[in-house]
């Protein structure tokens, strides 16, 4: 199994979202989700939450890129040691994940676990 991520929007809270469980790693999701923000979204990242939030709720085996649809867990496969769930993904919840990626309207976030709950190791601007 790859690495475990959550894809999610930014809340008051924190973040809710969804697991997606395969090229979950930054060096992977950060360009995969970029290109589909970028390329496939047109830059609409309120149109990128949308699919990848809220029109999936049981979460992604593999992100949506510019050449494949990606495969979620509610449409495309049955779920995965219980994987596929329609709750969000909260900063709660997200225990399993070793990395959460926020679509901030303005960047793209990157969190991991830290002593005190999820912590931006990295950053990066939908525009250069």
């Amino acid at each position: 199994m790859g690495t475990r991520a959550v894809v999610a929007r930014p809340t008051p809270q924190g973040f809710t979202g969804r697991i997606f469980l395969n090229d979950g790693a930054p060096y992977t999701a950060m360009s995969v989700l970029r290109g589909f923000v970028l390329n496939v979204q047109e830059g609409d990242v309120e149109a990128a939450a949308r699919v990848l939030i809220d029109e999936h709720p049981g979460g992604w085996i593999d992100v949506p890129d510019p050449d494949c649809r990606g495969r979620c867990l509610c449409h495309d496969a049955p779920p995965v040691n219980g994987a596929a769930s329609t709750e969000p993904t909260t900063e709660q919840t997200a225990s399993e994940a070793e990395y959460v990626y926020v679509l901030h309207p303005e960047r793209l976030a990157v969190l991991v676990p830290g002593d005190d709950g999820w912590e931006e190791i990295r950053s990066t601007p939908w525009s250069d």
